[in-house]
């Protein structure tokens, strides 16, 4: 029998060329094993790593072992891969072992003697690999300080600083702190020990610039931050144009690898000499896009795709401008006004002619498996980010984007952690990652660690809303809605333009049960929005128990914007109006699938839209489709939390409220209300659950709630202007 080859982003194992295909919940089981191998992993370490926030047996566990040794040839009579410790748990049969070596490409290799058969263990990612990296292998690059006395050289200047920071991201021994972390060190008056103490380096590397006429002198020293010992120095003179300024950043690269006593491959020493463009021009408007790409606003990102596409008209073989190019088609999908798919391809078009020019660019691959996210072939995407992480181990963006894009947005939240973690090693004051480990932490029901996590973020940078924002979800969840208005308040402060909060802020009114405050802030979200149709207004109207309004304004606003999520609030307010066939007809034309005769084989995260489908086929007299996509959505909570990330709410009150099990539902709500959940409280005053009001249980749950509900408003205005900290 051959080795067995374990690839975990992938989810991949084979032996030789046969690969075998796991299930999810074997393939968490091997991981776990391998992880905790040579110990014992015990039956209640397994249900808690394996199915976390699911109730299981012993029989579980026992038949998903014996599926997974089904699917690797294994036996427990004879076990060669997994042994069963009687009365304690399961262990791997041989204990794993840490190659003593480099690992190739960014990757961990253990290998194993797994009764008597040689193993290899690939498992890419892991945290620990990062961890084991030597502290002296490791460097941070202040922004070069610009001596010329004259402003057009800045840009000049700050290139030098993401060249050099282009060049050793692809050095996987060497870890190198990213740019967006470096820049609040500019001008600094903090001394290099104190600055490599908050990056967690060893060493730092700091520069100046200077600029006369068409010469240039570029002076640099790299220093050990502990001993404040300078290892190298260099003053560089020579006349000024792209190939010079060029040849100086490739050599200070190579000092910087022989004074760490870093060992390359030929490769990577090519990949340090290369000349990414001999247009000194074109050189400055990249430059110039990058530092406007890096601000992440509309206009900004607007600059920086005018600022690639100039450098690519001054040299149309400089690839990392076409990287820079779709990167910031990309992101104005999100920060700006463009269309994501318009974006497709002009971004296709950029990448295609980076690839072409530099095969080896992970940036060029990482922006590929955005791409490919987006557009829905996610098995490209994953293909891509891995092989972007291969080739440029310390590219922040890639690992941010595999793991809080791609990974937890398929609903893998641990294999997401490590990566994300590596790359806040790698740019550990972007606030942008410390706001993605907040919610994986969170969605990982880690309340604790991801509210120390937005405080650090804060401590960090106190003007960046989504920390608030975030807290703010987090409280909402636990159903602490008076303290999450005074942060969902404190972030649309900081961002008055920013739409969501805007809204949120009137929504959390609203469910704290002071209608008329949200009136008004929808009013003046309304004023300050004239051209985005707000659809939230809506629930003032249902909130209200106006349900014939509610359907007039919802109308109104589908003319306007006819989007999904415009029409599905118009469905619901159909639903509460007593029209269930309207209301499905809306949905049925949204979601299609879910009234043909098709098997339903993934069910959504939200399984409120499954629910409400299946309600409006069981009022509307499909009994049996309607009861099986209540089955689908009751089988989908039971691996879900009802509060945390993605969590169910109170649907499985509202499906057996629908089913007329009043006793279950009672019993689903009370469990409900100690869990924290508050969300849309009102909407169990609808006529979905008229049919409930005559147990007096009921009626005491919902006092409960009115009481609570009354309580926390009476804080929030005792409170209001009171500071967070």
């Amino acid at each position: 029998m051959g080795d067995l080859v374990i690839d975990i982003p992938a989810q991949r194992v084979t032996r030789g060329d046969e690969q075998i295909t796991l299930p999810n919940l074997s393939f968490d089981l091997l991981k776990t094993l391998i992880r905790h191998s040579p110990n014992v992993v015990t039956h209640d370490q397994l249900m808690d790593e394996v199915w976390p926030g699911i109730v299981v047996s012993q029989d579980t566990v026992a038949k998903r072992v014996n599926l997974l040794r089904t699917s690797l040839g294994d036996e427990s009579a004879n076990p060669r891969y997994v042994s069963l410790v009687r009365g304690r748990g399961y262990r791997l049969a041989q204990p794993v072992e840490k190659l003593n070596r480099e690992p190739p490409a960014g990757r961990v290799v253990m290998r194993a003697t797994l009764g008597g058969v040689l193993a290899l263990v690939l498992v890419t990612g892991l945290i620990q690999l990062w961890d084991d990296h030597p502290a002296e292998k490791s460097l941070a690059i202040l922004p070069f300080s610009n001596l010329s006395g004259d402003q057009q050289a800045q840009s000049l200047t700050d290139g030098i600083q993401i060249d050099l920071l282009t060049r050793l991201v692809k050095i996987g021994a060497l870890r190198v702190i990213s740019r967006t972390s470096m820049q609040r060190y500019r001008d600094s008056d903090k001394s290099i020990q104190d600055i490599a103490n908050e990056l967690g380096v060893a060493t730092v590397l700091e520069g100046n610039v200077q600029r006369s006429s068409n010469k240039i002198r570029i002076s640099v020293q790299l220093t050990d931050a502990q001993s404040n010992k300078h290892l190298w120095a260099e003053d560089y003179d020579r006349e000024l144009s792209a190939e010079n300024l060029f040849s100086i950043q490739s050599e200070i690269s190579q000092e910087i690898v022989r004074a760490l006593q870093l060992v390359l491959t030929g490769e990577q020493n090519a990949r340090l000499a290369a000349v990414p463009t001999v247009n000194l021009d074109a050189y400055t408007e990249y430059v110039m896009g990058k530092q406007e790409l890096a601000r992440r606003t509309g206009p900004a990102l607007g600059r920086s795709q005018r600022h690639f596409e100039k450098a690519i008209e001054l040299d149309p073989e400089y690839a990392l401008a076409y990287v820079g190019l779709a990167d910031a088609l990309a992101l104005q999908t999100v920060f700006g006004s463009l269309e994501r798919d318009a974006s497709f391809a002009p971004r296709q078009a950029a990448i295609d002619e980076a690839l072409q020019l530099d095969p080896t660019s992970g940036e060029a691959y990482s922006s590929l498996a955005a791409l490919r996210s987006q557009q829905g072939q996610q098995d490209q995407a994953e293909r891509y980010y891995l092989r972007a992480i291969e080739l440029s181990p310390n590219y922040a963006t890639a690992f941010h984007w595999y793991s809080a894009e791609y990974l937890a947005g398929s609903g893998r939240y641990r294999d997401a952690l490590p990566y994300l973690r590596r790359a806040i090693e790698l740019d550990p004051m972007a606030p942008a990652l410390t706001a993605a480990l907040t919610r994986i932490l969170w969605k990982l029901e880690k309340d604790a660690e991801a509210r120390a996590a937005i405080l650090q973020g804060i401590k960090q940078n106190p003007q960046f809303p989504f920390h608030y924002g975030n807290m703010a979800e987090i409280l909402q969840s636990k159903g602490r809605l008076g303290e999450s208005l005074l942060w969902t308040h404190h972030a649309a402060t900081l961002t008055p333009d920013f739409l969501i909060y805007r809204v949120q802020e009137c929504n959390l009114h609203l469910q704290l049960g002071d209608d008329h405050s949200a009136e008004k802030c929808y009013e003046n979200v309304e004023a300050s929005f004239p051209d985005q149709p707000l659809a939230s207004k809506i629930d003032l109207s249902l909130y209200r128990m106006h349900f014939r309004e509610a359907v007039d304004i919802g109308e109104q606003l589908a003319v306007i914007d006819p989007s999904p999520g415009t029409r599905a609030i118009l469905a619901r307010a159909y639903l509460a109006n007593g029209m269930p066939g309207i209301a499905r007809s809306i949905y049925q034309d949204l979601l299609p699938d879910l009234f043909s005769d098709k098997d339903i084989e993934v069910i959504p995260d939200d399984v409120g839209y499954v629910a409400l489908a299946g309600y409006m086929l069981y009022a509307d007299g499909d009994r049996d489709r309607g009861n099986y996509l209540f089955d689908k959505a009751l089988l989908r909570m039971q691996s879900m939390h009802r509060v945390n990330g993605p969590g169910y709410a109170v649907w499985d009150v509202f499906i057996h409220a629908a089913r007329g099990d009043r006793h279950i539902a009672i019993s689903a709500l009370r469990d409900a209300i100690d869990a924290g959940w508050r969300d849309r409280w009102w909407e169990l005053r609808f006529p979905h659950y008229d049919n409930l009001r005559e147990e007096p249980v009921w009626n005491q749950l919902m006092n409960e709630i009115k009481s609570d509900i009354e309580r926390q408003r009476l804080w929030h205005a005792a409170h209001k202007d009171d500071p967070l900290f």
